[in-house]
C-alpha cells in the first residue's frame, strides 16, 4: 500500500511539473533595458567620452501603454581628465499614441556639480534639470520624425540678467529620418538646432549666438544573433558645426 502512494505521490508530482514548464509566464508592466556605449553623446554635446552602462526601465500606467513612467540613468567606467566622474539619474513621465509623444524629463548628472544633493531644486545651485520633450512620427509611407524638447528649469540653463537669475529655456529640435530601413544594417540621418527662448545665447552651441545647427548625424543598426541571443548593435556619426567637434559612438542593447 505505501509503494502505491508512493508511486500516486510521484506521478502526481512529475504531471505538476509538466504543467508548470508549459505554463508561459505573463507579461509585465514592468520592463528595463541595458546598454554598453563608447561615450554618451546628447543633442550635439559630448557629455563623457568615457565608456558608460546605461539602464532604461518603464512602467506601463494603463493597459494600452500610452502613458507611461520610469528611470534612465547611466555611469562611465572610469574618470573624467580633470578627476570628476560621469553619473546620472533621470525620472519621466510619458505619454505617446498614434506617433504623438510627449514628456517631462528631470535629468540629474552629478558630474562637476558642486551641490550633488537629489533633493535640492534651488535655482540658484540645482543640479537638476526639467525637461519638457515632444515628437512627431508621420506614418509609414513618409516616416520623418519631428522632436522639440525645452529646458524648463535648472541651474545649467540659467543667464543673468539685472542681477536677477533668468532661465533661458534652451530650445533643441530635430528631424531625422530612415534613409535605409527593414534592411539587414538600416542607417537614420539626423539634424538639430538649438536656439534659447529667452537670451542670446543656448546650451547646446558655442555660447556666441541664439541660434545654431548642433547636431549633425548618422546612426546605422543591425542585429547579432548568437544562438537564441539577438543583440541590436548601432553606431553614430555626429558634427557639431557649431563647436566644431565630432564624434564616432558604438552602442550594444545587451538586454
Amino acid at each position: 500500500m505505501q509503494k502505491i502512494i508512493l508511486l500516486v505521490f510521484a506521478v502526481a508530482l512529475s504531471a505538476q511539473m509538466v504543467m508548470a514548464q508549459e505554463v508561459e509566464p505573463k507579461e509585465s508592466p514592468f520592463n528595463f533595458t541595458v546598454n554598453l556605449q563608447s561615450n554618451h553623446l546628447w543633442r550635439g554635446l559630448i557629455i563623457t567620452d568615457k565608456p558608460v552602462i546605461m539602464v532604461f526601465s518603464s512602467l506601463k500606467l494603463n493597459e494600452s501603454g500610452s502613458f507611461t513612467a520610469g528611470f534612465w540613468g547611466g555611469t562611465s567606467f572610469s574618470n573624467e581628465f580633470d578627476g570628476t566622474h560621469y553619473k546620472e539619474i533621470n525620472y519621466y513621465a510619458q505619454y505617446a499614441a498614434k506617433g504623438f509623444s510627449i514628456a517631462l524629463w528631470n535629468l540629474f548628472n552629478t558630474r562637476g556639480v558642486d551641490n550633488p544633493d537629489i533633493w535640492n531644486y534651488d535655482k540658484e545651485t540645482t543640479g537638476h534639470l526639467l525637461d519638457l520633450r515632444t515628437s512627431y512620427t508621420f506614418g509609414n509611407n513618409f516616416p520623418l520624425k519631428l522632436e522639440a524638447d525645452v529646458l524648463l528649469y535648472g541651474s545649467a540653463d540659467s543667464q543673468m540678467n539685472d542681477g536677477e537669475l533668468e532661465q533661458r529655456y534652451s530650445t533643441y529640435i530635430q528631424a531625422s529620418y530612415p534613409l535605409i530601413k527593414d534592411s539587414k544594417v538600416n542607417l537614420i540621418g539626423y539634424v538639430g538646432a538649438g536656439f534659447s527662448l529667452n537670451g542670446d545665447t543656448h546650451l547646446y552651441g558655442d555660447k556666441e549666438q541664439n541660434f545654431d545647427i548642433v547636431n549633425i548625424g548618422l546612426t546605422a543598426s543591425k542585429t547579432l544573433k548568437f544562438a537564441e541571443l539577438t543583440i541590436p548593435v548601432s553606431t553614430t556619426t555626429m558634427w557639431n558645426p557649431s563647436t566644431k567637434i565630432a564624434r564616432v559612438q558604438l552602442a550594444v542593447t545587451l538586454f
